[in-house]
């Protein structure tokens, strides 16, 4: 088996969208999700993911692929990088000295925490988009007032993985009670809009 292949053996590609985008997708059959494609500011659950094929497909762009080809397309990256990327994603060292098995429980601990807090962070844009177009939506033209909602919503649409993250934190550090009550808004509003895909499947699946 090459390098490649042992590192993309180790991942499910619903596993990959979720660190590189902070949200968990809709469990639409036993290996197969539904999420939106955030990295062009999609809001519909358009993109399909399967794990038992390792394969994703844009409804709305007709774009799609493997594991690499997601990450390519979401952190803009080469090919050589975003092996790097889900190497280090899966704990597997590309050269030919084996993890210790220190070095794995410690890449392993990190993973987990990175995919909680991606994962908050993810419920954070959610509300914290809408909550910054509300603002908006209220304020008059021209004001100063104006530039931080409009900064926000812009950074956290444009912002994935790494970006994403560094933006919650940032947030989080000033406003911690304010981050704490988005997290748990966008969750709700997150869980909803699932419901309502899982209602819609069911829909047209009886039809």
């Amino acid at each position: 088996m090459s390098a490649a292949n042992d590192v993309l053996s180790q991942v499910r590609i619903s596993e990959v969208y979720t660190a590189l985008t902070g949200l968990t997708p809709r469990r639409t059959g036993r290996d197969t999700w539904r999420g939106p494609a955030t990295w062009r500011n999609g809001d519909g659950f358009n993109v399909s993911m399967d794990d038992s094929r390792g394969v994703w497909h844009d409804f709305v762009t007709g774009e799609g692929g493997g594991v690499l080809d997601l990450v390519q397309r979401v952190q803009g990256v080469n090919r050589a990088d975003a092996l790097r990327w889900v190497a280090d994603f899966a704990g597997v060292t590309l050269d030919d000295r084996p993890a210790t098995r220190e070095t794995r429980r410690a890449i392993g601990e990190r993973r987990e925490r990175e995919q909680r807090e991606l994962q908050e962070a993810g419920f954070f844009r959610f509300a914290a988009v809408r909550m910054a177009e509300e603002i908006l939506d209220v304020l008059p033209e021209a004001v100063p007032e104006r530039s931080g909602p409009t900064q926000l919503r812009l950074a956290l649409r444009t912002a994935e993985g790494a970006a994403l993250l560094a933006i919650y934190r940032d947030f989080r550090s000033r406003e911690p009670r304010l981050t704490a009550g988005l997290v748990f808004s966008g969750e709700r509003a997150w869980n909803r809009l699932c419901k309502r895909l899982a209602l819609s499947i069911e829909v047209q699946h009886v039809a």
